[in-house]
């Protein structure tokens, strides 16, 4: 009977460290594939955070390359414009100094060579990385602009040298079929750059409306304020742009006349806001950004806005309207030039 009783022990001791190491060695497999988990979502947390920061990156640079051509695409235009008068006005004797449209013709050159060395050489463009649909996409509308902007640019040289070198005074018979390639050439290049603007506004990041008062610190805080403010400015000034962007001297340019005011009732209101929040000495130069390089580039704009829009039925002519046009273009991306600096710089400083 003992023995039994021993041997009976003995079994129940084996069996109890043997279910002991096996419920180790369970709880071991169970937390190691816990761990794998949270390790594997945790990566793909971090490819989700990174890719959308490479997209943000992608998007920014190419809305800086999307304004950039287009102060080189319609300096060009508006140069001509100016310069050049009508073919049915220009005579043997007429004094014609286009040097601002021979200028424009270079830059416009210069500029489709910068870009296509940056995305088809190795350069910064070539190097940027996004999500597959937004990079196949804004890639192939640049490679579709660049030769668009070339050709473009060699039309307005060959046409600005034309006038230069006073050779319409010995030939007048280039005088409309130069016009005639002019407005081809641009019709080619806006199309191409139409098609890089639409799709660029498909992938533009969704706006992140930020509560400072979550804020864990007085930084954090006027940071998301300055955040905030330069959203709403930016959100009304898209609006209004797209309302301006294709108006032409027949338009009605009611719808945009009220976008334009909706903008800068935003800035001013957002101005507001910036200068009454509170800024602690390492954090001050957001403030002082604000003020001394965002705000003169959107006021510049505002003031073209009330000589464009206060003008009214005092547009006389297509050349008088494409002058103060191409005006709130130049401004308008000088404004988004700044102001994506300053966000930049923001979201640099920025740890939390």
């Amino acid at each position: 009977m003992v023995k039994f009783k021993f041997a009976g022990i003995l079994i129940l001791s084996i069996f109890i460290l043997t279910g002991c190491s096996m419920f180790t060695k369970l709880k071991e497999k169970l937390s190691a594939a816990k761990e794998e988990t949270t390790e594997k979502e945790s990566v793909k947390e971090s490819v989700k955070n990174e890719s959308s920061k490479e997209n943000m990156n992608f998007y920014n640079k190419y809305m800086e390359v999307m304004n950039k051509i287009q102060d080189s695409g319609e300096g060009v235009y508006k140069s001509y414009m100016s310069e050049i008068p009508k073919p049915g006005s220009v005579t043997k004797n007429s004094l014609i100094i286009p040097i601002s449209f021979q200028m424009a013709s270079q830059t416009l050159g210069n500029t489709a060579k910068q870009y296509e060395r940056s995305l088809l050489d190795g350069g910064e463009l070539s190097k940027l990385n996004a999500s597959d649909d937004m990079k196949n996409d804004l890639e192939n509308d640049l490679k579709n602009l660049l030769p668009a902007m070339k050709e473009f640019s060699e039309v307005s040289g060959k046409v600005s040298e034309y006038y230069v070198n006073r050779e319409y005074k010995d030939d007048m018979s280039k005088v409309i079929p130069y016009e005639e390639e002019m407005k081809k050439s641009y019709e080619k290049y806006k199309a191409a750059f139409n098609k890089l603007s639409e799709d660029l506004k498909k992938y533009k990041p969704k706006r992140v409306i930020h509560d400072p008062e979550s804020a864990s610190s007085p930084d954090e805080k006027s940071s998301l304020i300055m955040l905030n403010a330069y959203g709403d400015i930016l959100e009304t000034a898209e609006i209004f742009f797209d309302s301006f962007v294709n108006l032409t001297f027949f338009s009605d340019m009611s719808e945009a006349k009220v976008k334009f005011s909706e903008f800068e009732k935003a800035f001013e209101k957002s101005r507001a806001s910036v200068l009454s929040a509170e800024f602690s000495e390492q954090y001050k130069f957001m403030k002082y950004n604000f003020e001394d390089y965002f705000a003169p580039t959107a006021e510049k704009f505002i003031s073209e806005g009330n000589k464009f829009f206060g003008s009214g039925g005092g547009i006389k002519s297509d050349k008088e309207f494409l002058k103060g046009y191409n005006e709130m273009i130049n401004s308008y991306n000088s404004m988004i030039k700044s102001y994506n600096t300053n966000i930049g710089t923001i979201n640099r400083v920025r740890s939390w």
